[in-house]
């Protein structure tokens, strides 16, 4: 047994403490507190959890945890036989095998050179006319005037026969002629006198034959609202007129002029004029 697990045991009997009594207080398993002493590593738990129980332990004991905790790796990495870093593995370079087959691509491209040659020709190259004849039909030359040799005569001779051309005369069609269309004068229409506008302006005249309460409102406009003293008139002008007084038999309506009598013959009234 090394010094990690006599320094332990030492620890708690100096302590006077048994395993339980140790268990109870550190709440830590008493078989790993004496695998801890006896230095059987492969009882307890990963090694992530038996640090944290070394040093548990330790500070119990009254001991450093940082040196017990030292003295634990350094006796558990020579019974584990050490750590070992793993070197990380490369990636393999796989080359690719893919390459351009230019023969295909060769291949393809002049087999599009002769469709579009072969398109081209079928469907946008112009056509050739046909000859026409004298009479316009399509396939027929035109004949031209030549001279013939008729068979020799009895005395040896000769006789040129010439051929006429007759080329189709077109008859003019003479054209319908239209008659002129007989002049009539044009009028000027006459100008249709517009309507004089009629005044729709009136004059009104409101008078109080006793000191009354009176609103008027012109055109949509309250252009008078007060008290108007008996024996008093007030005149307006406008398009309409509408009036509210207090007392309506105290009021006087008159438009352009002409007596329109009372407001009303109720206490309160309203009218508009015209």
């Amino acid at each position: 047994m090394s010094e990690f697990g006599e320094l332990l045991r030492h620890a708690r009997s100096y302590k006077g403490v048994s395993l339980r009594e140790a268990e109870r207080a550190t709440k830590i398993n008493r078989h790993h507190l004496a695998a801890l002493e006896r230095e059987e590593f492969e009882e307890l738990p990963p090694l992530i959890y038996a640090r944290g129980i070394v040093r548990n332990y330790a500070q119990y004991l009254g001991l450093d945890p940082v040196a017990v905790l030292a003295l634990f790796e350094e006796v558990h990495g020579q019974r584990s036989g050490g750590f070992r870093v793993v070197p990380a593995t490369k990636p393999l370079n796989i080359p690719s095998h893919w390459a351009p087959n230019f023969a295909i691509i060769a291949f393809m491209v002049i087999m599009s050179a002769v469709i579009f040659a072969f398109l081209y020709s079928a469907y946008f190259a112009p056509e050739d006319a046909p000859p026409t004849g004298p009479a316009g039909i399509v396939g027929l030359a035109s004949p031209t005037p030549s001279a013939e040799a008729s068979p020799t005569g009895s005395e040896g001779g000769s006789i040129t026969i010439a051929t006429p051309t007759t080329e189709p005369t077109s008859t003019p069609v003479p054209e319908p002629t239209v008659p002129a269309a007989a002049e009539t004068p044009t009028e000027e229409p006459t100008p249709t006198p517009e309507p004089t506008p009629v005044s729709t302006t009136h004059t009104f005249a409101v008078t109080a034959t006793s000191s009354v309460w009176v609103q008027v409102t012109v055109d949509g406009q309250v252009v008078f609202s007060d008290v108007l003293p008996g024996g008093e008139t007030r005149v307006f002008e406008g398009e309409q007129m509408y009036v509210t007084a207090g007392n309506a038999p105290f009021i006087q309506v008159a438009v352009d002029g002409v007596d329109q009598g009372l407001l009303g013959e109720t206490w309160d009234a309203s009218r508009t004029y015209p």
